[in-house]
């Protein structure tokens, strides 16, 4: 019973700990930077990004259509994603966790124009947003949300423009649409 109850409590005092944990973690980093190893795990390794100019955050499906646009455009382009199973040789992308405040710390964006927020999650998108700024990014970011309300925290940490994702794809289908009956009229 006791054990139950230590439980019960430690998920009653990290619920609301976890909503802010990026906040707080941003409040106490460099005092909390000197418990921290000298030496780098694999995965916090400094991303050299080459000459990209486009950074494509998150490669799932979005991630990977913008990603092809970009290159089919000519541009060159480097995707980061957190799963490890999207980084291949087919693409030019990067393992990293961009919710990981100290992956910022490492990486290169010297050459980076514009930004493509194209992961799911709202949190993710903020704290990339948030670092990059940080980092003095002056370029242009530019994030996909599912839902409208997502847009005003994005627009506020600094996202130039938001793109809601299920209005693209129905103009999509829309297009799609529209030139089968131009080609095929009944």
């Amino acid at each position: 019973m006791p054990l139950a109850i230590t439980v019960a409590l430690s998920f009653v005092i990290a619920a609301p700990l976890n909503r802010v944990a990026h906040q707080l973690f941003d409040r106490w980093e460099k005092h909390l930077l000197r418990f921290e190893r000298q030496s780098r795990h694999p995965d916090e390794q400094p991303v050299d990004l080459g000459g990209a100019t486009i950074l494509v955050l998150g490669m799932g499906r979005t991630g990977n259509a913008a990603y092809d646009f970009f290159t089919d455009k000519g541009l060159t382009v480097v995707g980061i994603d957190s799963d490890p199973n999207k980084v291949n040789g087919q693409r030019h992308v990067f393992y990293g966790d961009i919710e990981d405040v100290g992956f910022w710390h490492h990486l290169n964006i010297a050459h980076i124009t514009a930004v493509t927020l194209a992961t799911p999650e709202l949190e993710s998108k903020l704290v990339a947003t948030r670092e990059l700024r940080q980092a003095g990014f002056t370029g242009h970011i530019i994030g996909g949300i599912h839902f409208q309300d997502e847009a005003e925290p994005l627009h506020t940490a600094g996202v130039d423009q938001t793109y809601l994702l299920m209005t693209g794809a129905g103009i999509g289908i829309a297009e799609k649409t529209w030139e089968r009956l131009q080609s095929h009229p009944l």
